[in-house]
């Protein structure tokens, strides 16, 4: 399975129609591929037609909401085409940074989600919200280690300075 978590600081620079086309093109190819909207706005959701206002579950429950319950990802999973699924968001995403200030391991909640599914994928992308939060962290602690040292790397020549 590979993980490719689209993450940038800035809003409006592309990374949700990224995400869509980038699922739906891999989905196309015969590959299974869940898309997982991470973004609080939701809009990964609805690009691929999904009514956030009638969710019952969504993301938000897999990560564990205010009341601490934590239900399988599996459960939050819908099927948008062939091959392809969705776990969908709303606003209520956005309340997770709060609720889970002083909870220990907040950082690894979407790995430790993602690991539990049940259904096999190909690839999982994970359309990330645009800020360096909480939940764009939980993103990157999803790549394997190799990729996360270079993932919030963004200075021209910042590769060539490391040791």
């Amino acid at each position: 399975m590979r993980v490719i978590s689209i993450a940038n600081q800035k809003g409006g620079c592309g990374k949700t129609t990224t995400a869509i086309n980038l699922s739906a093109c891999l989905a196309a190819k015969g590959r299974r591929v869940l898309l997982i909207d991470l973004d609080p706005q939701g809009h990964s959701s609805m690009g691929l037609h999904i009514d956030t206002a009638r969710l019952q579950h969504t993301v938000y429950d897999a990560l564990g909401n205010a009341q601490g319950v934590r239900m399988a990802l599996d459960d939050v999973i819908l099927k948008v085409a062939e091959n392809l699924d969705i776990a969908p968001s709303d606003l209520g995403l956005s309340a997770f940074e709060q609720n889970m200030s002083m909870v220990q391991g907040r950082e690894t909640r979407l790995k430790e989600t993602i690991e539990a599914l049940y259904q096999p994928y190909d690839y999982i992308i994970i359309d990330c919200p645009p800020s360096l939060g909480l939940l764009t962290f939980n993103a990157l602690m999803v790549l394997p280690s190799w990729n996360r040292k270079f993932a919030g790397n963004t200075r021209p020549g910042a590769q060539e300075n490391r040791t």
